[in-house]
């Protein structure tokens, strides 16, 4: 058996420190059920690296996620039996998005959604 969906994001040891520049984004949106870029994609030889997450929803069945401007998930979806309606998580090993990829929020149904996330963007 396998699983419906799966995905390998790119976990690095630390950020690299040329053209390191941080950034984060705080929003909601009651229909995120077609993917709406948050972090735009930062250019030739640059990825953006993901380091805090607070993800959730109040409705059962939105299910949000986060993924790439390719669709590569790159976490979530986050069912809503798990830690009440939202999860927070801090990543000693950032999440390293492929190079000159947005981060878009995603959700398998209309719902509110609620997202924070910050890191920094780097050259490759």
């Amino acid at each position: 058996m396998a699983f419906d969906s799966a995905s390998t994001p790119t976990i690095v040891e630390t950020i690299p420190f040329n053209g390191r520049t941080y950034w984060s984004f705080n929003g909601q949106d009651s229909d995120t059920s077609t993917a709406i870029d948050i972090v735009a994609a930062p250019g030739a030889g640059k990825s953006l690296y993901i380091t805090d997450i607070v993800i959730g929803s109040d409705d059962a069945d939105a299910h949000p996620q986060l993924q790439d401007g390719a669709a590569a998930v790159l976490f979530g979806p986050l069912m809503s039996s798990v830690e009440g309606p939202h999860i927070a998580v801090h990543l000693d090993r950032p999440i390293k998005v492929a190079t000159n990829k947005s981060i878009a929020a995603k959700a398998a149904a209309a719902g509110n959604v609620f997202i924070f996330i910050s890191g920094a963007t780097a050259d490759d």
